[in-house]
């Protein structure tokens, strides 16, 4: 069962008129900085789920040794993250413009070969990226975890110096309590429901597809860092 209740198209057109629907209280410009940032992490608070599971997050360096070379973060949460979307959309950020290969691979470590993997040609990348599942025609099993990774291939002849990022995302069916709440919620209130409830990667879709309806809403990308700060992905938060 899908349970967002805005469409990408929909979240383009909540974007204009955000500040005025959302019940949430956003910091207003001028305000002390780092009050600020404490009120928008309590109001978009991330509520990891309570399962005990291992650190699932590895990025930020090379496989290798040697060199300047650039950084890498998949912005998932350093456990696994959740989802409630059967064909998510998947985020990276690389902190440095490089051109490379791009190698993608989604992984279900029960079985025996990767469930979507392939490699770009070279690319200039920077910034935030994204990967919709639902344009490979790939749909996530429920209670599953599946790693997903992205590698910056510097140099095709020698892999050592590949700059690889992965997480672990799982999707889940949320209880009645939470799919009320969500089913209930628009703009930057949905973002809050998804992630007060813990559905990590729902939020971080959500927040993102209103930046990129509406890119120079300081606002949105305040929520955002906000987000990614909790997770301690303070490095891309403050970009």
């Amino acid at each position: 069962m899908n349970y967002r209740n805005l469409t990408r198209a929909a979240l383009f057109m909540a974007a204009a008129v955000l500040l005025a629907a959302t019940s949430v209280c956003v910091p207003a410009a001028g305000a002390d900085m780092q009050t600020g940032k404490t009120a928008l992490k309590s109001a978009f608070a991330y509520q990891p789920p309570q399962r005990g599971a291992p650190q699932a997050r590895v990025g930020g360096g090379t496989r290798g040794a040697g060199g300047d070379m650039p950084e890498l973060q998949v912005l998932a949460p350093d456990h696994v993250g959740l989802t409630t979307q059967a064909q998510p959309t998947l985020y990276w950020y690389a902190h440095t413009p490089v051109a490379a290969h791009i190698e993608f691979a989604l992984i279900d470590e029960a079985a025996i070969d990767p469930l979507l993997e392939f490699e770009t040609g070279e690319v200039k990348v920077s910034g935030f990226q994204h990967l919709n599942l639902a344009d490979h025609k790939i749909t996530l099993e429920p209670g599953v975890p599946y790693q997903w990774s992205v590698a910056l291939v510097m140099d095709a002849d020698s892999r050592s110096t590949d700059v690889m990022a992965s997480g672990v995302i799982e999707l889940m069916e949320p209880d009645e309590a939470a799919s009320s709440r969500i089913a209930g919620s628009r703009g930057t209130e949905l973002v809050a429901a998804y992630a007060n409830e813990g559905i990590w990667y729902d939020a971080l879709d959500t927040i993102s597809s209103m930046i990129e309806a509406s890119p120079a809403n300081q606002e949105l990308v305040d929520i955002r860092a906000a987000l990614l700060d909790q997770v301690g992905l303070q490095a891309v938060s403050g970009k």
